[in-house]
């Protein structure tokens, strides 16, 4: 019975030393371990990251089944990312695994952390082991929160933007488009109601315009423009316009002088279609009346 003890023991040391022996001949050879490079001030939030360099026959589906999981939490620590990469093919891959802790500690004084001590077991023959890393971990305030409000500083309000000078140019750009809109219905209204559309040529325009407008053909529809046109001749000089009297009628409304040269035509063209038989192309002489009527508006409004 004293002699079967001491062999138990032995059988059991044989047995422990084998155990180390097989582990050791199953960790895979580690090419490099790369920690973070700042040990000390480290606080909430800050991510650490460490990576190893090792060879494997495994491929990469199956060594990535092995790697801890995303979110695994080790003493206020979170591992946030855990990314594999290969980097040599062969009969022994060579890969590259890089991790990302986050720190999530709620101490108040500096302590001593560490990345946790990881084994990371790809098959029955294959493994290695992450040593853990220690780090000094530094908190915002060596305290509570309550000694921390006293000094607290208040917020400087943003500065403030000047409005004035936006302001100017706002109401300038309005009465300029205020001016813009004015002209363009002053040089392009038809109606006579407007205080400054009521013109004797303008009512002639419009007239001569609604008469070009219509679909049907009608025998006096040119005889009415022209009339239309000669009846605000009329009214402008006060009496009846003729030919002759052009250059009267000039003298004694010099805006129109630019258009001596339309009147003339127009009169010609009146003479032509009221005092002669000769067949005519209706249309396209009331589009002649027509432009040479709108002339004379603009002519007649100082456009």
């Amino acid at each position: 019975m004293k002699n079967l003890i001491p062999k138990l023991l032995l059988f059991v040391t044989l047995l422990l030393q084998g155990a180390l022996a097989c582990a050791e001949n199953n960790a895979m050879p580690v090419a490099d371990i790369s920690n973070p490079a700042r040990s000390t001030g480290i606080q909430i939030g800050d991510v650490l990251k460490r990576s190893v360099t090792f060879e494997s026959a495994a491929p990469l589906n199956e060594i990535s089944k092995a790697l801890p999981a995303k979110g695994s939490r080790y003493d206020e620590i979170e591992l946030v990312e855990s990314r594999l990469e290969r980097l040599e093919e062969g009969s022994k891959n060579r890969y590259r695994l890089d991790l990302s802790y986050q720190v999530f500690a709620g101490a108040t004084k500096p302590r001593v952390m560490a990345l946790p001590t990881q084994t990371i077991r790809i098959s029955g023959s294959e493994q290695f082991i992450l040593p853990a890393w220690h780090f000094w971990y530094s908190p915002l305030v060596d305290t509570s929160i309550a000694y921390a409000k006293p000094n607290v500083q208040p917020q400087q309000n943003l500065a403030g933007f000047d409005l004035n000078q936006h302001a100017v140019r706002l109401k300038l750009l309005s009465v300029m488009l205020v001016l813009v809109v004015i002209g363009l219905v002053y040089v392009n209204a038809d109606t006579r109601w407007l205080p400054f559309c009521k013109g004797n040529f303008a009512r002639a325009y419009q007239q001569i315009k609604r008469l070009s407008k219509h679909k049907v053909p009608d025998a006096n529809r040119l005889r009415n423009a022209l009339f239309s046109l000669h009846e605000s001749f009329n009214k402008t000089y006060g009496s009846n316009v003729f030919a002759n009297d052009i250059e009267d009628f000039i003298s004694q409304h010099p805006r129109f002088r630019p258009l001596h040269q339309q009147m003339q035509e127009f009169f010609t063209l009146s003479n032509q279609t009221l005092f002669s038989h000769a067949r005519q192309d209706d249309r396209e002489l009331l589009l002649q009346v027509l432009t040479i009527s709108k002339r004379l508006r603009d002519c007649e409004r100082g456009v």
